[in-house]
């Protein structure tokens, strides 16, 4: 059989779990994981070979460092007119931009996106002896916009930040990982791929020969998974146990009890390394950009081509102790 394509079925990555759990224990492993759906769907036959012909099946993961970062902040401004209130927004957008760029940060990598501009409204009140009359009042108008910069250091982000709160912009929307070459990750995949492949096809020798059909049905996807999708939270905590008396349910007094506020833990958490045939850039501990490839091909078995004779029956009958025969005939 002579192989000319690379394949890949379905790869995902994720943290190695070791024998120290840490505090992500306290994570609900009930929790549904919409990741690691399908994987053993897609993983149940690495190689199926039958007598319609065989199918190969590999994944690979390639965990790769982003050339840059596309940073998303949120800031918004109050006041009685909207002249106004777009005035104070772009002062600050302003100053904002201009220390941007003593940090070399270009004009064409700062974009401002105008999100919206509602109307404020409050209650006023009023009262009487016996009546106390609300009602609604405007107040002014909200005006919401975003900046969008891009950084090609992420240690650029802190000083980023720093001075994004100097002009009272606090809000943190997301961060993009961006590659510029995936073409370039393709090929390197697809070359781990068809190694794969020639180790895997050896097995076809211990089957004996066969002659396959010359056009293989090959199927390749290629995505990949943004960090920001693959985060979990958990709050570690024990609380102590809590005795109520019966002397509160007989009495007048009323019992409050505060809670301390507990502190939520983000992490960043991928898909199941478990998965894959192949894990690509692996012993790196930064935070990257996931490319997954899933490759299939199937070798389809050429059939037989069987003398026509015009003249020939066949004909099956049935025995009397309930055996299937067949008869060929000729008139």
């Amino acid at each position: 059989m002579k192989l000319k394509i690379t394949a890949a079925s379905l790869l995902f990555f994720g943290m190695v779990y070791s024998q120290h759990g840490a505090n992500q224990l306290y994570e609900n492993q009930n929790s549904y994981n919409y990741k690691n759906v399908g994987i053993a769907q897609q993983n149940t036959g690495k190689v199926v070979y039958n007598s319609e012909g065989v199918t190969y099946k590999i994944n690979i993961l390639n965990n790769v460092i982003p050339d840059s970062y596309v940073v998303t902040l949120g800031l918004n401004e109050e006041s009685l007119s909207v002249k106004d209130c777009n005035a104070k927004i772009n002062k600050r957008l302003d100053g904002f931009k201009n220390a941007l760029k003593k940090m070399e940060i270009k004009e064409d990598e700062i974009f401002i996106d105008f999100i919206s501009q509602t109307k404020i409204y409050d209650y006023k009140s009023t009262s009487t002896s016996n009546q106390v009359n609300v009602s609604q009042v405007d107040k002014g108008f909200e005006i919401k916009k975003n900046i969008i910069i891009k950084l090609k250091e992420i240690s650029f982000f802190d000083k980023v930040i720093d001075l994004a709160s100097e002009h009272e912009i606090y809000n943190i929307i997301k961060v993009d990982y961006k590659k510029n070459d995936t073409e370039k990750i393709y090929n390197e995949m697809l070359v781990q791929a068809n190694e794969l492949l020639k180790s895997r096809s050896k097995i076809y020798d211990t089957f004996g020969k066969r002659d396959f059909e010359d056009e293989p049905q090959l199927s390749i996807n290629f995505y990949s998974i943004q960090p920001g999708k693959q985060y979990k939270n958990y709050t570690a905590f024990e609380s102590s146990d809590v005795s109520y008396y019966n002397d509160y349910y007989n009495s007048n007094k009323v019992l409050v009890r505060q809670e301390q506020r507990k502190s939520k833990t983000f992490y960043y958490d991928g898909i199941d390394p478990d998965s894959f045939d192949k894990v690509m850039n692996s012993e790196s501990p930064m935070v990257s950009i996931q490319y997954v490839m899933e490759f299939s091909i199937t070798y389809k078995t050429k059939k037989r081509e069987e003398k026509k004779d015009k003249d020939k029956k066949i004909y099956h009958i049935i025995t009397p102790n309930g055996d299937i025969k067949t008869l060929d005939l000729k008139n």
